[in-house]
């Protein structure tokens, strides 16, 4: 049958223990709710500080409100000459860097990618698996081989990687199509969900560093190294993780990479993986692309929120998949190529489905012409039962 003309039809399978599995791993609600509250913001024109002990309303941009999570200070960008903040970070916190903000501002962003990002730092187990990807990265785990003096100004010096994320339909059928017919299909009220695609560093490597970080990100880090310090963590890497969305919203979050991350990594225990569809269990070594398949499988099975990292879809993210669709070149959209030739989910199973009323009247073809023969259809077999009962009645009369 040709096929050039034919309308194509997705249709997702659910793993049996998909639910179970995922019950399993993922951490109560209450330690993430936890997590997000965990906040100290800051005006650096003024000096004041918000804490949990003492609440102190910082002014927000007219435009733009972003609050910040985990041990992070404030970031305010204002229109006014006279009132003008700027974001310094702590620790693991979030900060929101965007010194040309009014550029990319419209009501149809809305809070965007900062709550989910809140939400993945606040989570204990998703923050493991980056800080896993940053190890790998920087070779954190191959730094022993170093002297001391060598391995302590690698691991103090500061760090960035860029990760590419979106907000992609929760049901794959539904971004199928968004792929497929990107001007023809869409729905009004589509769920969400934050995906990580990509992470690319300036650098190849933890002693090449080829590219100077801005001021802002400077004393983020510095911050963020300050407070690791007072932790305890003084042998431990601090790496700012920025968080990009289409290049339209950004949010920068400092990670310290921790010794069980490390070990990890020495250990490189490959992942296990089922499918679905053919039952195929295949194992993936330990790598960044395996981990943020992990991550990407373990948001999606999260069916009820659990993870707060669930939001409507918007018209920004649906165009994304869409762009990609149209083979539309761009940065974001080669990161979220990088994601669908890397995760098992995107892989099509084909199924060739052909209209009933098609095959019936291909079989039936000449079948008035026929005297004896079975019938095509159980419709046409039923009447013929019934028109044979009545003959043999008549003939019993």
């Amino acid at each position: 049958m040709d096929s050039s003309g034919a309308t194509q039809l997705f249709f997702s399978a659910v793993h049996p223990e998909r639910s179970s599995e995922f019950r399993a791993t993922a951490p109560p609600k209450q330690v993430i709710k936890d997590g997000r509250r965990e906040i100290t913001m800051c005006c650096t024109n003024c000096g004041k500080f918000s804490t949990a002990e003492e609440e102190v309303k910082l002014k927000r941009c007219d435009v733009v409100s972003i609050s910040i999570a985990n041990s992070l200070i404030w970031l305010r960008i204002s229109t006014s000459a006279q009132s003008h903040c700027i974001a310094l970070g702590i620790a693991k916190g979030i900060i929101v860097i965007r010194p040309n903000h009014k550029i990319h501002c419209s009501p149809e962003l809305g809070a965007g990618i900062q709550p989910l990002i809140k939400s993945v730092t606040g989570n204990p187990m998703l923050e493991f698996y980056i800080q896993v990807c940053l190890a790998i990265r920087f070779h954190l785990h191959d730094l022993r081989k170093l002297t001391a003096a060598e391995r302590e100004t690698c691991i103090r010096a500061p760090l960035l990687v860029h990760i590419d994320v979106g907000i992609e339909p929760t049901k794959i059928a539904q971004y199928m199509n968004l792929y497929t017919y990107p001007d023809e299909y869409d729905e009004d009220e589509m769920e969400g969900m934050l995906q990580l695609h990509d992470l690319v560093s300036p650098w190849p490597g933890i002693r090449e560093r080829l590219r100077t970080l801005s001021d802002i990100n400077i004393e983020v880090w510095k911050r963020a190294r300050m407070s690791a310090d007072e932790d305890g963590d003084q042998d431990r890497a601090v790496v700012l993780v920025e968080f990009v969305n289409d290049f339209k919203q950004s949010v920068t979050c400092a990670i310290v990479v921790g010794e069980e991350a490390i070990e990890t990594v020495r250990r490189a225990e490959p992942f296990t993986m089922q499918s679905a569809i053919t039952g195929k269990e295949t194992k993936k070594p330990l790598s960044i692309a395996s981990c943020f398949e992990y991550i990407n499988t373990h948001i999606r099975s999260d069916h009820k929120n659990r993870l707060l990292l669930r939001a409507p879809m918007r018209n920004v993210d649906k165009e994304l998949i869409r762009n990609l669709g149209r083979k539309v070149d761009s940065y974001a959209t080669r990161a979220l190529k990088v994601k669908m030739d890397r995760e098992h989910v995107y892989i099509r199973h084909s199924a060739e489905f052909v209209a009933e009323h098609a095959m019936l009247r291909q079989r039936t073809i000449g079948e008035e012409h026929q005297i004896e023969g079975p019938p095509m259809n159980r419709n046409e077999r039923r009447r013929l039962e019934r028109e044979k009962k009545k003959e043999q009645k008549r003939k019993h009369k």
